[in-house]
């Protein structure tokens, strides 16, 4: 287990001395599992979220999977966010693999401004695993694209206006995960590890690029604490700490909380014979609540 820690800690330090870059537009929570702790769960994520939020704990997923999700981000109409995630088993060896769509659009009128999607495959599988401890890796493989839509012309709503062009670029994810007895979890990802920037000339923009690290604890099987540090570019460091208390086999609580800025986001898993629903509602100090939603379903692998 000592041997698994050395190897996390060193690609800690190595991930660290990269540099970051900064971007307009990112959604840090994608999903209700990740909205209702806050992003605190960087070390275990068993829905379907997990290739989202770190790759490498796809493979503490137990089974292949299909999630879709929605939100208005701060409760704006014209701020509309979906999701759409698969996971499926790979033959004995080759670990668990994912796919992932995301996209997100601003309106106005009717008429549509600007429009983001990100396409990803996830790939995840076992470094070491023995009688009490495993280390996962794993990376997703990310392409993304936006529309800037229309000018607004001479009527002023973008009906007659110019056509601003589209941009694209490639991102890389990269994860680990270590686990001791099935009760403590340690995760460290990297969101766009290969820099990726977007656009050319004076209209380049680098993609949104951070470093997270986190820690899972289960005191108990009914209870899961986590706690994470999201570091990004320029910004102040953020402390992320959530809770997942399961009250029976068809209903899980979560609760979290995060610093800079301090929010609290709060939600629930009902699930039942493969089905999941998830709800979490996301506070901040001055926007308006964020609510969302989505439905899983679970089915055993061909594998």
């Amino acid at each position: 287990m000592k041997k698994i820690f050395t190897i996390l800690l060193s690609s800690v330090f190595c991930l660290l001395s990269s540099g970051f870059a900064q971007v307009t537009t990112d959604n840090p929570y994608k999903t209700p599992a990740m909205g209702g702790l806050m992003g605190s769960n960087i070390a275990l994520s068993s829905d379907g979220s997990a290739q989202l939020l770190n790759p490498a704990t796809l493979m503490s997923v137990e089974s292949s999977f299909v999630l879709a999700g929605t939100q208005q981000v701060f409760n704006q109409s014209f701020l509309p966010y979906n999701v759409l995630t698969a996971g499926l088993d790979l033959p004995a060896g080759l670990g668990k693999m994912g796919l992932s769509f995301e996209s997100m659009t601003v309106s106005y009128r009717d008429e549509t401004l600007s429009g983001e999607t990100a396409v990803g495959f996830s790939h995840a599988f076992n470094l070491r695993d023995d009688r009490l401890s495993t280390l996962n890796m794993g990376y997703t493989l990310k392409y993304m694209s936006i529309d800037y839509g229309q000018s607004a012309g001479m009527s002023g709503d973008g009906s007659d206006g110019m056509d601003l062009g589209s941009a694209s670029a490639f991102g890389i994810d990269l994860g680990f995960q270590a686990t001791l007895s099935k009760r403590h979890w340690v995760g460290v990802v990297v969101h766009n590890v290969n820099r990726p920037q977007i656009g050319s000339g004076s209209a380049v923009s680098a993609l949104p690029r951070d470093i997270q690290a986190g820690f899972s604890y289960a005191p108990t099987r009914q209870v899961v604490t986590s706690f994470a540090l999201v570091s990004g570019p320029g910004l102040a460091t953020e402390f992320h700490a959530g809770m997942e208390y399961t009250l029976n086999p068809y209903l899980t609580l979560r609760g979290g909380i995060q610093s800079q800025p301090n929010r609290f986001g709060t939600g629930f898993s009902f699930h039942a014979r493969g089905l999941q629903l998830d709800y979490a509602l996301l506070t901040h100090p001055i926007l308006p609540v964020t609510h969302q939603v989505s439905i899983a379903f679970a089915f055993a692998s061909p594998f």
